[in-house]
C-alpha cells in the first residue's frame, strides 16, 4: 500500500510539472493572441469610413 502511495505522489508531482511547463508558454500565447485581436478592432475603429465619401 506504502508503494502505491509513493508511486501516485511521484506521478502527481510530474504532471504537475508537466502542467506547470505547458501552461505558462500557453499563456503568453492566449495572451498575445487576443492583444492582437484588441489591436485590430481599436485600428478598424478608428480609421475613418469610406463609405460615405462619393
Amino acid at each position: 500500500m506504502q508503494l502505491l502511495q509513493s508511486g501516485y505522489r511521484g506521478i502527481s508531482l510530474v504532471l504537475d510539472l508537466g502542467a506547470d511547463r505547458i501552461l505558462i508558454p500557453l499563456a503568453i500565447v492566449l495572451g498575445l493572441a487576443g492583444g492582437a485581436m484588441i489591436g485590430t478592432e481599436l485600428a478598424r475603429l478608428q480609421t475613418p469610413e469610406m463609405h460615405n465619401m462619393p
